[in-house]
């Protein structure tokens, strides 16, 4: 049941009112408008009767035409259409109106005022008169408002019974879609209810079907509250990660400074561990910071058209250094044709560098790097590929989570965030990255949607 105050029986309230002054304006107009046609119709029945009565005078003399009054008098049932035709002296020569006790001979006339032969109709209560001149001859005809009557009353039930009968209807039409929207509202306020509570599973129910304002609102709502989750269990994994991951670190720090205090002359060894070990410390937090900042979504706003031929040649410059001092190969294949994707040059280039770093990193010495950039009619790849050792693949699915390191990476270095970096940003440019034996080695790609691809398929 609808309760006052609620916003859906408010709105129906107010449309019922609404719909129903506009129904009495509309009515009120038919009405009008009806008895203005009526007395129109009437008046050009007397008018075209006028004219032939004309005519008979014409063809056949006065005689023809009083004969043709007292037809037209006789014929109209218990006087509801009334004649005279007075001669030139004022003698009554034909039809049904002994008198008019009026000065005026044209317009509305009460019944009172007329003296009429015959029987005479008890609902008539006036007449419409109208007086014309018939060569010397004077012709008064007059019509009962009775017809008026009738037909208004007419009328007038049926626009009241028709109004009550769109009062009803709509106000039960309003009361059900009142209280449809009242139950959907309410699902709303028990979903946000229940996020509140911090169940941020919680979803609003939507009719597949239905693809109204509520439905749109309750899926932008929803969206928002599934972001709100990620970005909820974002921040409970990165407290947890530092919690777990960042403690044996933080340990062998205090280690060291306390055993630095108990020394009388510190070993410049000794510091520049405890500096490189700092060093590594902040940078884990800033990985995190940067990882939280990017599942955050805050950088869409500086996605723009990016080549990816001059961020694959800007990585190759920069790391090819690095793999000549570690004996490797790092070789790069710029696609024959301009390849574009929408997102973040800083980030690209961000991706494309932790792939190689990756790759340098846990691959022996020996071993070739390759970088390429290409497109189907889907996706737009960048693929790193190695023949280094590879990894299994029980581990494909867990080196993007934050600080996983397998075992043949343990003594290789890093923090084990740099492909969970790599998995942020290509979670925020809706790319997937795929990671493949590359026989020997492995291959990772990050497939882009290809908006372009997809247009021209079509």
């Amino acid at each position: 049941m609808l309760r006052p105050g609620r916003t859906s029986l408010r709105l129906s309230l107010q449309f019922a009112f609404l719909y129903s002054v506009l129904s009495a304006v509309i009515f009120m107009g038919a009405y009008w408008f009806t008895d203005y046609e009526v007395r129109d119709w009437l008046h050009d029945q007397m008018a075209s009767d006028t004219e032939m009565l004309i005519e008979i005078f014409e063809e056949n003399g006065i005689e023809a035409l009083a004969k043709s009054v007292d037809v037209l008098a006789a014929v109209n049932f218990e006087n509801a259409r009334i004649l005279q035709l007075k001669g030139p002296d004022g003698a009554v020569l034909a039809g049904n109106i002994q008198q008019i006790e009026t000065p005026e001979r044209t317009g509305y006339v009460n019944a009172d005022r007329v003296a009429i032969d015959g029987e005479h109709d008890e609902e008539i209560s006036g007449y419409w008169i109208t007086e014309n001149r018939i060569g010397g001859y004077t012709l008064l005809q007059g019509t009962g408002n009775h017809v008026i009557a009738e037909v208004l009353e007419a009328l007038g039930i049926t626009l009241v019974s028709g109004f009550i009968l769109i009062m009803g209807l709509g106000s039960l039409a309003g009361l059900w879609v009142g209280r449809l929207t009242e139950q959907r509202i309410e699902a709303i306020s028990e979903t946000m209810k229940e996020v509140a509570n911090g169940q941020l599973a919680a979803r609003i129910p939507i009719d597949i079907a239905s693809n109204d304002d509520l439905a749109r609102v309750s899926g932008s709502i929803n969206a928002t509250l599934e972001q709100l989750e990620k970005l909820v269990e974002s921040q409970v994994q990165i407290s947890n990660d530092i919690a777990h991951d960042l403690r044996t670190p933080l340990q062998r720090l205090r280690q060291r400074l306390e055993r630095m205090a108990r020394q009388d002359e510190v070993d410049p060894e000794d510091t520049r561990a405890a500096l490189e070990q700092t060093e590594d410390v902040i940078n884990t937090f800033n990985a995190l910071l940067r990882i939280a900042q990017i599942e955050a979504g805050n950088r869409r706003a500086r996605f723009q058209a990016t080549e990816l031929g001059t961020l694959l040649t800007n990585v190759h410059e920069a790391f090819e250094p690095s793999a000549e001092d570690f004996g490797q190969q790092l070789r790069f294949d710029v696609p024959g044709k301009p390849l574009s994707v929408q997102g973040d040059p800083d980030l690209l280039m961000q991706l494309i560098s932790n792939m190689v770093e990756n790759a340098l990193r846990h691959t022996p010495e020996g071993t070739t790097i390759d970088m390429l950039a290409a497109e189907d009619a889907d996706h737009v790849v960048i693929a790193v590929s190695d023949n280094g050792p590879g990894i299994a693949n029980s581990d494909r699915e867990k080196v993007f989570r934050r600080f996983y390191r397998g075992e043949k990476s343990r003594t290789s270095g890093g923090n084990g965030l740099g492909l969970s970096l790599c998995k942020a940003i290509a979670d925020l440019h809706n790319a997937t990255l795929v990671i493949s034996d590359n026989q020997p080695g492995l291959r990772i790609e990050a497939r882009f949607p290809n908006a372009a691809g997809s247009e021209a398929s079509r």
